[in-house]
């Protein structure tokens, strides 16, 4: 998704453009000498090139009031070299394969971003520097955060040491709990029904749904259950399956007493299939939840008509609803339901530094690595991560005044100005890098930023968010793996990468299998578990093993 740097309130959420993330701002005021670099403008700037993504809505940075501001804070001169952001990997991983490569990167990691197993290959060659004592000696905002995020320097540091790269530590509350599912809560009360609490409840729901004409248009159109597979969230089997086993939708690798598993292999998940495929085959769940895409998804959640859609699985509404219809007033969250056996688990992404947004090369040895640690510094201030991420104060933000409420309830520090729609391209300010480079962006940070107190309406979609959330807390495993935040011996790398490629391929195929009868869960079971012998599963699970247990 593009972050727009429009400072007229265009800083709009991290993956979707309506879902904002509130951000903890600071004064507007340049920080303190304590922050960062020279300042007194008696010597020649330092000239640095940073490597960073382009979106057509970026403006000009070299224009940039705040690059502007950066620059004479720092007595830095930035020479950028951009690159589309569909061609940004591609760009980014052939300047390093062929040594033309700037001094730094600047990242937007959901478009590319240094891995861990990049950042040890890199800096064990010497091409990034270990930013340890640069870190050190001149930037104590990072180091504060690194005494205050619990995982923060584990999560920076490789096993040899050192720290290669800095990340955009984003702690997006709602983001956090990604196996949610909605329900059409007008359709509960016609129909004299409570929110699910069980799998035998959440079955009983959506029968009514299919067959209770809770539309009321005296047609049998409802759809009970659906969702889409191809993004992170939206996949019916993920909410449902935690109600029988943890199902993290990603790796799949779950963790009892230190010792890795494949959760696909479990009994658990066996019972698992057994209850999603009775759904499937009492057409309680939509056929196109396996094939569609998320505009179709959106388009049976947003009829012209009546509504159509009882529930859905989805990281959150606008994924499929048009939040400016009056369908999506309808839909509310279900927390997670329990099991047959008193499972009740779902999966959370907290904790963790999965990649990085920031290296130094071997380019920019002495004053520019000092220069370029000065500014990523700065972007672990609070008034760093609110000016580059929000704007101007006074164009796009301002402090809380008495009418602002924050997520928590309580006086908001800041508030979003709302942008003028009408506002004419020359009069826009640009202020303003959006959510690039290394940011610290704590759930403190994001909480505090005033919200309306409307959650139905697109400017209270935040606090809809959060509070939906907050009913997925404490279901989380007590221990959890993460693929992407494991410090993987480089010299394995890519053969767990071809092996979790692959596992995962035969994993995903075997789940719609399975749930739509094409093949027998009780028939085909030990086929199935005799199928992930020859892709290696017991080598998989020990390379992961080894960092799992390097990381305690």
């Amino acid at each position: 998704m593009k972050k727009s740097l429009l400072s007229k309130g265009a800083i709009l959420f991290f993956v979707f453009s309506l879902m904002l993330t509130a951000c903890v701002p600071s004064k507007n005021e340049p920080p303190k000498s304590s922050d960062s670099g020279n300042t007194d403008g008696a010597n020649a700037p330092i000239e640095v090139s940073i490597f960073t993504p382009k979106f057509t809505s970026d403006g000009d940075f070299n224009e940039n009031e705040f690059t502007k501001m950066i620059e004479k804070k720092l007595n830095i001169k930035i020479k950028w070299e951009f690159a589309n952001q569909d061609a940004a990997k591609e760009k980014r991983q052939l300047s390093l394969a062929s040594g033309d490569y700037p001094d730094a990167y600047w990242l937007v990691t959901w478009i590319d971003n240094i891995s861990k197993v990049e950042a040890q290959k890199y800096g064990q060659e010497g091409i990034f520097l270990p930013l340890n004592d640069l870190i050190k000696e001149n930037a104590p905002n990072i180091q504060k955060a690194m005494n205050d995020v619990s995982y923060l320097e584990k999560g920076i540091t490789a096993p040899d040491g050192n720290i290669y790269g800095l990340p955009l530590l984003g702690e997006c509350y709602h983001c956090s709990r990604y196996g949610k599912m909605w329900i059409n809560k007008e359709w509960l009360e016609k129909l004299g029904l409570e929110m699910p609490t069980t799998t035998e409840e959440f079955i009983a729901v959506l029968q009514a749904f299919k067959n209770g004409d809770p539309n009321g248009n005296g047609k049998k159109d409802e759809i009970p259950l659906s969702g889409e597979t191809r993004e992170l969230g939206n996949n019916p089997t993920m909410f449902l399956m935690n109600a029988f086993i943890p199902n993290n939708g990603l790796d799949y690798i779950n963790v009892d007493d230190g010792k890795l598993s494949l959760g696909p292999m479990q009994e658990g998940w066996k019972e698992g299939l057994k209850y999603i495929n009775s759904l499937y085959n009492e057409g309680l769940i939509d056929q196109g939840a396996f094939t569609q895409n998320t505009e179709a998804l959106k388009q049976i959640g947003t009829p012209e008509s009546d509504s159509i859609l009882g529930a859905s699985s989805a990281l959150h509404p606008a994924v499929f609803v048009d939040l400016k219809s009056e369908h999506s007033k309808k839909y509310d969250v279900v927390p997670p339901i329990q099991g047959p056996d008193g499972v009740q688990f779902t999966p959370s992404n907290y904790g963790s530094v999965n990649n990085f947004a920031f290296a130094i090369t071997d380019k920019a040895k002495g004053e520019k690595a000092e220069a370029l640690i000065k500014l990523a510094d700065f972007f672990y201030s609070e008034e760093g991560a609110l000016t580059a991420t929000y704007g101007k104060e006074g164009v796009s933000w301002k402090k809380g005044g008495p009418e602002d409420i924050d997520l928590n309830g309580k006086p908001a520090k800041y508030a979003k100005i709302p942008s003028d729609p009408n506002q004419k391209e020359e009069d826009k300010v640009y202020y303003g890098w959006g959510e690039r480079g290394p940011l610290l962006q704590t759930r403190a940070f994001r909480d505090v930023m005033g919200t309306s107190t409307d959650e139905l309406s697109p400017q209270g979609y935040e606090r809809r968010l959060y509070n939906a959330t907050l009913k997925y807390d404490g279901f989380e495993p007590k221990e959890q793996f993460n693929a992407s935040a494991a410090w993987v011996d480089p010299k394995e790398a890519e053969e767990v990468a071809l092996l979790k490629i692959n596992i995962n391929k035969y994993i995903e195929e075997n789940i719609v299998q399975f749930v739509t009868g094409s093949k027998n869960i009780d028939k085909d079971w030990d086929s199935y578990l005799n199928g992930f012998k020859p892709l290696q599963i017991d080598r998989y699970l020990e390379i992961y093993q080894k960092a799992y247990d390097a990381s305690k």
